[in-house]
């Protein structure tokens, strides 16, 4: 692959794409498309040399901390109970869905290491970087995309609105209003005005008022993958 191009080009056909169902999916697919946003950020800035710039690097630890938090909620709320309803299936073709969740914890451990190798490539720069940032921006947006296609589905089916709804609850109780605060400022980040307005729509008053005055310039005001003109 060559310094022009990007690990995450194309990208087959997603869940998102389908008529919707009991679930609403839209805060999970927005989060993988902030994901999928800084990832393009992360190549682009690499690949120009830019590696060494504190803009890029504020991008890369606001990479690392969503990705943390992304998966602690996935690892603790949603795959051990969806496991469990798996389990218990009298449904030999249902049980076999394990196997999925199985493919979703290997590619957790498989993303952790090439996490590790992008920070040691921060250290050194060079083409070491961007081999790093690839390989990373490829396993991510694979895992994404099996995540949506085969594990969002199972998620539909054996947790359904309720089992969404507990792991949205775990993740505000475990942050606190701060911290997600700054996720949706990140998770905002350049969306279109319908997206944004959709967002704020589905959120409390005082969260959507809290959003423009507090976390959102909060936000801001920290340089990311470009640096803001003197």
């Amino acid at each position: 692959m060559s310094s022009t191009d990007s690990a995450l080009s194309g990208t087959g056909p997603r869940l998102r794409d389908q008529p919707p169902g009991r679930v609403d999916f839209t805060m999970m697919f927005l989060t993988h498309d902030a994901f999928l946003r800084d990832l393009r950020r992360l190549e682009t800035a690499v690949a120009a040399g830019r590696g060494d710039e504190e803009a890029v690097r504020n991008g890369w630890r606001t990479i690392k901390q969503e990705l943390h938090i992304h998966h602690v909620g996935e690892d603790e709320a949603i795959w051990p109970p969806l496991r469990e309803k798996l389990a218990a299936s009298a449904d030999i073709a249902v049980r076999a869905d394990i196997a999925v969740l199985d493919l979703m914890e290997e590619e957790h451990g498989r993303i952790d290491p090439l996490q590790t190798r992008v920070d040691a490539a921060f250290a050194s720069g060079g083409q070491e970087l961007e081999v790093a940032v690839k390989e990373f921006a490829t396993a991510m947006a694979s895992h994404m995309e099996h995540e949506e296609d085969q594990a969002l589905p199972l998620v539909e089916q054996h947790l359904g609105p309720e089992g969404w709804a507990e792991y949205h609850q775990f993740m505000i109780g475990t942050n606190g209003p701060d911290r997600v605060g700054s996720y949706l400022a990140w998770l905002l980040d350049d969306v279109p005005e319908t997206t944004l307005d959709k967002v704020l729509g589905m959120l409390p008053a005082p969260v959507r008022t809290a959003y423009r005055q507090k976390f959102e310039p909060e936000y801001r005001a920290v340089p990311r993958w470009t640096t803001p003109a003197a």
